[in-house]
């Protein structure tokens, strides 16, 4: 079986696939025009978030399995895959400590006004007395997905370390934590009605998409904040810039936006808000060497098990798997 690998993976699940036998063929950064020439020699592929496979390339291809290290989907086409019966794998556990640590991070930026001192003092402004911030501890957060792998770590994080109140939702039942509880609410218009702090850990879906519209953000508490290191879509960006600029919600700390980078004049001036109102990073939830090695050596194992389960003759498959 024929691998190859159109965005870059730690080297770690690269020599897991080529011990196993597969002819890995390792070109990270591959235009769509060059993809597009070459994906007809391969039997699977692996991706990461910025490589597109849409249902043109699966089409024109033989691919038997695309890899995705990293846990969203939606930058592959799942209906041509499934049609096409191409296996689908993500590495879901991987970016679960680094997305909810950075998540954690944004809201004490927002609520310390950090990176705003930071570049006050770097440009020779003592601003001190503009700087009167909050503690996370004893706010009540609210954590729109609950019960997935990030949205219990974040509740973990903050419950544990800094003994915030966490309220969640989600349309599941979500884990519990040992020795600890959490109040889980009816519905996120309740959540969003009684919570200091917003996070959201949702995945993109068309029932996602614009979850949190503009009645919903006005549902929010005023002087409250807005944390997404999910994805862009599932807040509705524009509406969220009119409430920041009103007012009505204190700040927002954003990883993903609409555009990658942003690209629309509304989603530009989003970024550049004033005096610490937005605290903005480019997608860089999972970007820690702990994850993207995690989720190098989770879709090689998988990639292993499931060419084990479908029998190929050609790959010196561990007994473990």
């Amino acid at each position: 079986m024929r691998v190859l690998i159109s965005d870059p993976i730690d080297d770690e699940g690269i020599k897991i696939l080529t011990s196993a036998g597969f002819t890995v063929d390792n070109q990270p950064g591959l235009d769509r025009a060059k993809l597009a020439s070459m994906i007809g020699q391969y039997d699977v592929l692996i991706v990461r978030g910025r490589t597109k496979v849409d249902s043109s390339l699966i089409n024109a291809s033989r691919l038997k399995i695309v890899g995705r290290a990293g846990v969203g989907l939606d930058n592959i086409d799942l209906q041509a895959a499934k049609e096409k019966g191409v296996i689908v794998l993500n590495t879901p556990g991987a970016p679960t400590t680094s997305v909810a640590e950075l998540t954690v991070g944004l809201m004490l930026s927002l609520l310390r006004s950090i990176p705003f001192a930071d570049r006050s003092m770097k440009e020779g402004r003592w601003i001190k007395n503009r700087l009167m911030g909050e503690e996370l501890q004893s706010k009540r957060i609210g954590v729109i997905g609950r019960a997935g792998r990030i949205g219990n770590e974040v509740s973990r994080i903050l419950t544990v370390g800094f003994q915030a109140e966490v309220l969640g939702y989600d349309v599941i039942r979500p884990r519990g934590v040992p020795g600890l509880s959490y109040e889980i609410t009816d519905s996120i218009d309740d959540l969003l009605r009684r919570s200091d702090i917003v996070t959201i850990h949702v995945p993109y879906s068309p029932q996602t998409h614009h979850l949190l519209n503009e009645a919903r953000l006005r549902m929010m508490r005023k002087g409250s904040h807005l944390i997404n290191t999910s994805r862009g879509d599932i807040v509705e960006g524009a509406a969220l810039l009119r409430v920041l600029k009103e007012g009505h919600l204190a700040g927002a700390g954003l990883d993903v936006f609409h555009m990658e980078p942003p690209a629309d004049e509304w989603e530009k001036e989003l970024v550049n808000l004033p005096d610490g109102t937005t605290v903005v990073t480019s997608h860089i939830g999972a970007e820690t060497r702990q994850a993207q090695k995690r989720a190098s050596v989770e879709i090689a194992e998988r990639i292993k098990a499931e060419a084990l389960r479908v029998g190929s003759p050609s790959l010196t498959l561990s007994r473990s798997l």
